[in-house]
């Protein structure tokens, strides 16, 4: 990776996305609708303000390995010589419905940091836009979660000394979208163009912002739910089988150690030496048994959330189209 940094501090306040880099990746996903499309991002951060400047998609054939490495050189390389700014300060990715809590997209965002400390990953969904709304959120990794990552380790006690949750895995940046002064005008003609009187069908048309009928959008977010919870079932279970094991061994401890104590006892009574104390932590029987990873259960819980939130934002909104079609109705 490549990147570039103008400023002594790495931190970034916010993300500031041009029009056209915005415009790039939407065309990318719209092209492939049925893949997680994603690429690089080129720019740089002035005074704690990430300016996207420019980016362009990754190919679907080629991925993180050597000859997904060379095509990122070659293309930042003809950037460079066309004077188009090449810095890379990040990525992107388009997700469905928000998925994006997933340990292969912290791995590679924590790649992205440890190499350009200013880098943000940018979210777009483009089941979430279809529905009225840009949906694109920048994501950083928080500073705790980057130590505990780079430990790997995820027990309990792990996460509950640094003090680890869903809601702080990663930190979000406000993201503002900057447009020329032609894609102004643009936009400004094209209003007036909507100022003129219209025919009954275009009326008809705006009509169609009113539709209520909401059932795929909420369907998907309840089978994505529901998918989840049965995930974070599976991984309670292991848990769960973790801790009777751990309880099953503390009773083989107490037993044994019962009977060693039984034995010593014995033996005083005969008149002989005791025994000397064991240590179970030598004993292959007792070995410590190592505490599950507790990473999948968070990130999922996390993924809940998001649904959770989701689904409760979009009944909201519905909810005022329900209470307008209604007074229509009454009239």
């Amino acid at each position: 990776m490549m990147g570039g940094r103008a400023g002594s501090s790495a931190s970034v306040h916010r993300v500031q996305i041009d029009g056209l880099a915005l415009m790039k990746i939407l065309k990318h996903a719209r092209e492939n609708p049925a893949e997680v499309t994603s690429g690089p991002l080129l720019g740089l951060n002035l005074q704690n303000c990430l300016e996207i400047t420019n980016c362009f998609p990754f190919p679907s054939s080629a991925n993180e390995d050597e000859e997904g490495q060379r095509y990122l050189i070659e293309m930042l390389k003809c950037l460079r010589e066309v004077n188009v700014d090449h810095h890379q300060v990040g990525w992107y990715q388009t997700t469905v419905l928000g998925a994006h809590l997933t340990s292969d997209m912290i791995q590679r965002q924590y790649e992205y940091q440890k190499q350009i400390e200013e880098s943000v990953v940018v979210i777009y969904d483009p089941v979430r836009t279809a529905q009225g709304s840009l949906s694109l959120r920048a994501y950083r990794l928080s500073k705790q979660f980057m130590e505990t990552w780079e430990g790997k380790d995820f027990s309990s006690k792990t996460l509950k000394r640094n003090g680890i949750t869903f809601a702080n895995v990663f930190k979000e940046v406000p993201v503002v979208i900057r447009t020329s002064h032609l894609a102004r005008a643009l936009l400004h003609e094209l209003g007036q163009e909507q100022l003129r009187p219209r025919s009954g069908k275009e009326q008809k048309h705006d009509f169609e912002q009113l539709d209520i009928t909401s059932n795929s959008f909420l369907e998907r977010n309840v089978r994505s739910l529901m998918d989840c919870v049965d995930e974070l079932g599976n991984e309670s279970q292991k848990f769960n089988f973790y801790m009777r094991n751990v309880q099953r061994q503390e009773q083989q401890k107490k037993v044994h150690l019962d009977k060693r104590k039984l034995e010593n006892n014995e033996l005083i009574e005969a008149g002989k030496e005791a025994l000397p104390e064991e240590d179970l932590a030598s004993n292959p029987l007792f070995k410590p048994l190592p505490a599950p990873s507790r990473l999948e259960s968070l990130l999922i819980t996390g993924q809940i959330n998001h649904y959770c939130d989701q689904i409760a934002q979009f009944a909201s909104s519905n909810y005022g189209k329900l209470f307008l079609a209604q007074g229509l109705q009454d009239r």
